[in-house]
């Protein structure tokens, strides 16, 4: 995000330096201070995440409401410099739970998209993505998986049985991308959110550190 700007909504991002096209994004200049850009945005109800590799490369959706930047785009923006990762589930009575992780940045498509999370996190959701107490949902150096394509650990595929693309291990502990009710969504973060009926929003956000 660029900085002297204070409204949270839609901006436009040049993630690759000129070499493509201009990327339409959501922003939130109210949470930790400001300056959060989403890569990923999904309200109550809205559009499927169960989506192809090629989909979640380019990113698709509508950043007013549902959207994945695009993996592509989250590589170029974590690559260049250390970002901050802030994690947030908003839930129907108006609860708040969020974690920021200190260090994230994902791997090109050469490498899956390999994700690294690092660093001290706090926040009141819990740490499901690092220090699960499990080698096999520990998401720090995971592939990114999806319906059509599986970088898992696990002999089935976790991103197809679970209908979304997410970085997976011997599958999770946290996965953001699961389908609303009536659908299962199975484990968007164990142990604090674990009804999804209740969820309003969820978001990832970065910036950099």
């Amino acid at each position: 995000m660029e900085s002297g700007q204070s409204s949270s909504g839609l901006y436009v991002i040049d993630p690759f330096g000129g070499q493509k096209q201009l990327v339409t994004v959501y922003c939130d200049m109210e949470t930790d201070n400001g300056g959060w850009t989403a890569i990923q945005r999904r309200l109550r109800g809205t559009m499927n995440f169960n989506k192809t590799w090629t989909e979640f490369k380019n990113g698709f959706g509508v950043p007013a409401n549902a959207y994945w930047i695009g993996n592509d785009v989250i590589h170029h923006l974590t690559n260049r410099q250390p970002h901050f990762l802030y994690v947030i589930f908003k839930l129907i009575n108006g609860s708040i739970f969020h974690q920021k992780y200190e260090d994230f940045s994902i791997g090109d498509e050469s490498t899956n998209y390999q994700l690294h999370l690092g660093g001290p996190n706090t926040g009141n959701l819990g740490d499901s993505m690092i220090n699960t107490g499990s080698s096999s949902t520990n998401l720090n150096g995971a592939s990114f998986s999806t319906v059509d394509r599986d970088n898992d650990q696990w002999s089935g595929n976790c991103a197809a049985e679970n209908n979304g693309g997410w970085w997976l291990n011997y599958c999770h502990d946290a996965f953001l991308n699961g389908p609303w009710p009536p659908e299962y969504w199975h484990e968007p973060w164990i142990p604090t959110i674990t009804n999804v009926n209740n969820i309003a929003e969820v978001r990832m956000m970065i910036k950099p550190t």
